[in-house]
């Protein structure tokens, strides 16, 4: 664990982002078995049970509930977010590694669900460790560069470990313990990430924060939009494996031609719309692109599941793929940016940006509008609102920034939200 009291910010972000890029390498192989092969490998060689594959396919979902408790009570021991957020991630990959051991459906399915959940569970200690390190004005561009390595080595593993399995059967224990092995090494890499002690946030509960959702009409119109449309993708990301590999469907889909649908074509489809994504981001009302986004996910869904063609299902992964990158976007753009209270070591809020006005949409150049209600501070940032939701969907960009944007990657530099 590195000491930083003594840098300076500029090699501050240097020395973060040297450990992040490594963590960004060990994610994109876990990333081939959160989407992939945790499942795959109960329905193929455990022959699993309706109720373990609901287990295994929500763990990673499981975990970020379970964050909500974890960072209250970890804000009680006082002690560093780097070692809040690497201990969760020994305990995950020591619990992958136990399951390339096991030999009963249900072992197996407990050590998969605990070290899926332990996974998702360190989003909030990680968020804020950025939000410390990285300057504003220059975190997407670090940050979206541990984002690409993520993505090029989940496809790299996911095309590796499925061959394997298709040509040894029993490969699968070594595809679990490479799993582990990569757990300990984000562990290790977050261990290394310079941070600070976590806030104390004066909360008496874990739920304190939920009174958000009623005080700012805004912030919680947009949480139950999400919610709605959340709650679909989430309930099919396990059934599409479940769809490609169980005889009931009838396909069985070998290792390779599953990793390839549901992990190498998402994220390559990812990695190549970021950029078109990220100007549209900056450039279209924040509420229009969430509808476009929304849309693109039913027309993915829709194709995935009523189709038995390869090439059908292929377009049909492309298109979740485009739009969960989008969905990134938008939840990194729009998300709170830490986990505690006041100002981070940059001089940025951590609560809230005004940069994210930009995120939810800016006027064009030149464009008149009536001067609206006086700027209100909500939880997307200070912005000019109408009064209607209504208008704010159909209309043109009802949000008006009140200071220009420092970079195209705003909603990068505003915070993330990724594990």
């Amino acid at each position: 664990m590195i000491d930083s009291s003594h840098l300076t910010p500029e090699a501050l972000a240097r020395k973060m982002f040297r450990w992040d890029l490594l963590r960004g390498f060990f994610r994109g192989i876990i990333t081939s078995g959160t989407q992939t092969f945790g499942l795959f490998i109960a329905i193929r060689y455990f022959n699993a049970d309706l109720f373990s594959k609901s287990l295994i396919g929500s763990a990673p979902f499981m975990g970020m509930l379970f964050s909500l408790f974890l960072f209250h009570y970890a804000a009680l021991t006082d002690l560093k977010k780097s070692i809040c957020g690497s201990l969760p991630m020994v305990l995950s990959g020591s619990f992958l590694i136990l399951a390339a051991s096991t030999h009963s459906l249900w072992s197996y399915t407990l050590c998969i669900v605990l070290g899926f959940m332990l996974l998702t569970a360190i989003i909030p200690f990680l968020t804020s460790i950025y939000n410390d390190n990285y300057p504003a004005d220059r975190r997407g561009a670090f940050f979206s560069k541990a984002v690409l390595v993520t993505v090029l080595v989940s496809i790299v593993s996911g095309f590796a470990g499925s061959t394997l399995m298709d040509r040894d059967p029993d490969f699968y224990r070594w595809v679990l313990i490479a799993l582990g092995v990569a757990g300990l090494g984000k562990a290790y890499a977050i261990w290394n990430m310079p941070s600070d002690k976590i806030e104390d946030h004066n909360h008496t509960n874990p739920f304190n924060h939920m009174k958000l959702v009623w005080e700012d009409r805004s912030f919680g119109y947009v949480l139950l939009t999400w919610f709605i449309m959340g709650f679909a993708n989430l309930w099919i990301l396990p059934l599409r494996v479940d769809y490609l590999t169980s005889s009931t469907y009838g396909i069985e889909g070998s290792a390779l031609f599953v990793a390839t649908l549901i992990t190498i074509v998402p994220d390559l489809m990812r990695a190549f719309s970021a950029p078109l994504l990220a100007k549209l981001f900056d450039r279209i009302n924040f509420i229009v692109l969430r509808m476009i986004i929304n849309i693109i996910f039913a027309l993915g869904v829709g194709l995935f599941f009523l189709t038995k063609d390869p090439y059908v299902i292929g377009l049909a992964s492309a298109l979740i793929g485009i739009a969960f990158g989008g969905g990134r976007w938008l939840l990194a753009g729009s998300g709170r940016v830490g986990v505690g209270g006041g100002h981070d070591r940059h001089g940025g809020d951590r609560w809230f940006d005004d940069r994210l006005v930009a995120s939810a949409g800016r006027a064009r150049e030149g464009d008149e509008q009536s001067p609206g209600p006086e700027p209100k501070a909500t939880h997307f940032g200070t912005c000019r609102m109408r009064p209607s939701w209504t208008t704010l969907a159909i209309s043109r960009p009802s949000w008006v920034n009140t200071r220009p944007v420092a970079s195209p990657r705003a909603p990068f530099e505003a915070g993330v939200c990724w594990s």
